[in-house]
C-alpha cells in the first residue's frame, strides 16, 4: 500500500488546503459575510431558471410547444448557467489575485480550480434542488434514465471547466479576448441547444450544430429525461475528444503562464 507520506500525497494535500483557502476567499471576495451570504451562490441559478420557466409557461400556454416546457426550460437555461458563468468568472482570474502567486504553494491552477469548483458546484447544487422541487410539485416526472442525466450534466461541467480556463489564461495575454468572447457567447447562446432540440431542425441545420460541444450534453440530459419518447441527438465521443483536448491545451496555457511571471 502507497504511504500517504510520499512526495504525491503531500503535495497533493498542500494543493487541497491552498484550493480550499481560495475558495473560502473567493466566496467572501464575492458575497461578503451579512445577509444570506454565500447561499446567493445556490440562489441566483435558482432565481434565474424560475423566473424563465415562469415566462416560458406563459407564452406557450397560449401557441403550444412540441414538450413539456418546465424541464426543456430546467434542462437547457441550467445547462446555458453553467457554461456561462465558468466562462465570465474565468476571464481576468489571475490579475485580481496575482499577489497570492508570491506565496510559494498558490499555484496558478489553484486558482483556476478553486473558481471554476465555486461555480459549478453553485449551478450543480441550484439544478439538484430546482429539479427535485419541481418533481416534488408535480410540475416535473421524474426521469426516466438518471445515467444519462448525470453524464451530460458532468460532460457539460468539464466542457465549461475547460472553457472557463482556456478563456482565463488567453485573457492574461490580452484584454481582446474578453471583448471578442462578448458577441461570441451570445451567438453560441443562440445555437448551443437551449432553446430547440436537434431534431426539431431541418437535416442541414441538424448536421450544423452538432458541430458545436454544449449541444451534445444538453441532449444527453434530455435524452436522460425523456428517455425514448423523443429522438436525441448526441455523440459521445466527439464531446469526450473536444474535452480532452480543451483539458490539454488549458494546461499548456497554465504551464505557458506561469513560466512567464516567474521569470
Amino acid at each position: 500500500m502507497r504511504s500517504t507520506n510520499s512526495p504525491f500525497w503531500r503535495g497533493l494535500n498542500v494543493q487541497r488546503r491552498v484550493v480550499g483557502a481560495l475558495l473560502m476567499r473567493e466566496i467572501i471576495t464575492r458575497y461578503g459575510r451579512h445577509n444570506i451570504g454565500f447561499l446567493w451562490l445556490l440562489l441566483e441559478p435558482i432565481i434565474f431558471s424560475v423566473g424563465v420557466v415562469i415566462l416560458w409557461n406563459l407564452l406557450h400556454r397560449v401557441h403550444g410547444f412540441r414538450v413539456e416546457v418546465t424541464p426543456f426550460i430546467v434542462i437547457g437555461y441550467s445547462s446555458l448557467l453553467l457554461w456561462r458563468n465558468c466562462s465570465s468568472r474565468g476571464i481576468k482570474s489571475v490579475e485580481p489575485n496575482r499577489s497570492l502567486l508570491h506565496h510559494r504553494s498558490v499555484k496558478i491552477q489553484d486558482i483556476f480550480i478553486a473558481r471554476m469548483t465555486l461555480e459549478v458546484a453553485g449551478v450543480s447544487a441550484a439544478f439538484i434542488l430546482l429539479v427535485a422541487t419541481m418533481v416534488g410539485l408535480d410540475l416535473m416526472s421524474v426521469p426516466r434514465d438518471m445515467a444519462w442525466l448525470v453524464a451530460g450534466w458532468l460532460f457539460m461541467a468539464w466542457f465549461s471547466v475547460g472553457l472557463g480556463t482556456i478563456l482565463g489564461c488567453l485573457s492574461e495575454y490580452t484584454d481582446m479576448v474578453e471583448r471578442i468572447w462578448h458577441p461570441t457567447g451570445y451567438f453560441l447562446l443562440a445555437v448551443s441547444g437551449t432553446f430547440f432540440m436537434v431534431d426539431w431542425l431541418p437535416s442541414g441545420f441538424q448536421r450544423a450544430v452538432m458541430w458545436v460541444p454544449m449541444v451534445h450534453p444538453v441532449e444527453m440530459m434530455r435524452a436522460g429525461y425523456w428517455g425514448n419518447s423523443a429522438r436525441f441527438h448526441f455523440d459521445v465521443a466527439y464531446i469526450l475528444l473536444v474535452c480532452l483536448v480543451m483539458t490539454l491545451v488549458a494546461l499548456l496555457l497554465m504551464a505557458d503562464r506561469r513560466m512567464k511571471m516567474l521569470t
